[in-house]
């Protein structure tokens, strides 16, 4: 079962050799959620190999939609007053989107407040709009890095086959792909949800 392979983190060491003449140091394992502390570490080791100190730290520095996230009610109130007026959006949309984005959601609050957008069957929190800019804006090669790891659409266990299509047609749309890589797409999803998941069915 994948949920018993353990996801901790190591960095086991080459030493230098007569043809090597300097050591190789292996990243093995580790998961996104860690991946901060875990670069800390490697460069901790790389830092004392070289024996200098460190001058900087990012322990506290906020990333991704942490960056000027509204923490005091105030801040918020007046964040999401803000990302309602220059989207167009109904407000508790522009907080749904706070609350999975973090403050990256007001770039896809304006996406989506420039266009009529279709909710996904199955999960009507998200919106066509929504997924065509993850597609353009998080690094997607594969229809399974949207469905399995940009988006809570399959480990929710709301991905219905309209669904799907939904999905893979706008996938496809903002990423050029033809027909036929759009239904390849499809069925190399399909193939990981049933073999690695266990979902041999969507309704």
């Amino acid at each position: 079962m994948p949920g018993l392979i353990s996801r901790d983190h190591s960095t086991p060491v080459l030493p230098a050799t007569q043809e090597r003449p300097f050591p190789v140091l292996s990243l093995v394992g580790g998961k996104w959620t860690t991946f901060r502390a875990f670069a800390a570490e490697v460069s901790d080791q790389i830092l004392i190999a070289l024996e200098r100190p460190r001058a900087n730290s990012t322990e506290t520095l906020p990333i991704g939609g942490g960056r000027g996230f509204p923490v005091s009610l105030t801040a918020r109130e007046k964040w999401v007053d803000d990302i309602e007026s220059s989207s167009g959006l109904q407000r508790s949309r522009v907080e749904m989107l706070l609350g999975r984005y973090g403050t990256r959601a007001a770039d896809i609050a304006v996406h989506e407040g420039q266009q009529d957008t279709s909710v996904i069957h199955g999960a009507p929190d998200y919106t066509e709009a929504e997924i065509e800019w993850l597609a353009q804006n998080e690094s997607v090669i594969h229809l399974e890095d949207l469905v399995l790891r940009r988006t809570l659409l399959a480990i929710s266990g709301r991905l219905t086959l309209e669904g799907l299509n939904q999905v893979a047609e706008t996938t496809g749309a903002a990423l050029g792909w033809d027909a036929q890589r759009k239904h390849a797409e499809r069925g190399q999803l399909l193939h990981r949800l049933a073999d690695s998941h266990g979902v041999t069915s969507l309704r």
